[in-house]
């Protein structure tokens, strides 16, 4: 009976640390990376054109403890969001209906948000 010995070679893969930022745009926050893909409320930008976003929160790296709480504006703390918008779209429909018993009252109504998607192309502390 023959024995097959295989070598076994560990690879220690560095994972290199990427960088986030949590944004704030239209009351609503987002963590974002570079390459991240979001919808967010409609802005007026055309799309193909860049959009840096002014209100950000906290940013940091993922693969460290190194982690930067914001309490301002990134021009002073020199963390900078920038992004290209993809396309302007209509979210999926939602359906209101209002309805009083005994009373003959039926409302129906449907709601279509305007979105935008837009792809954040860096994140720079």
């Amino acid at each position: 009976m023959t024995t097959n010995k295989s070598s076994t070679e560990t690879t220690t893969s560095t994972i290199e640390p990427q960088v986030f930022a949590i944004v704030r745009t239209a009351g609503k926050q987002y963590r974002v990376t570079a390459g991240t893909k979001i919808s967010i409320d409609e802005v007026e930008v055309n799309p193909g054109e860049k959009i840096t976003f002014s209100d950000v929160l906290m940013a940091g790296k993922t693969g460290g403890a190194e982690v930067k709480v914001l309490a301002g504006s990134e021009t002073t703390l020199g963390v900078t969001v920038t992004g290209r918008v993809v396309a302007h779209k209509k979210d999926k429909k939602v359906i209101i209906f209002k309805k009083r018993l005994k009373g003959g009252y039926t409302k129906k109504q449907g709601h279509r948000q305007a979105k935008s998607e837009i792809v954040i192309e860096s994140v720079s502390l």
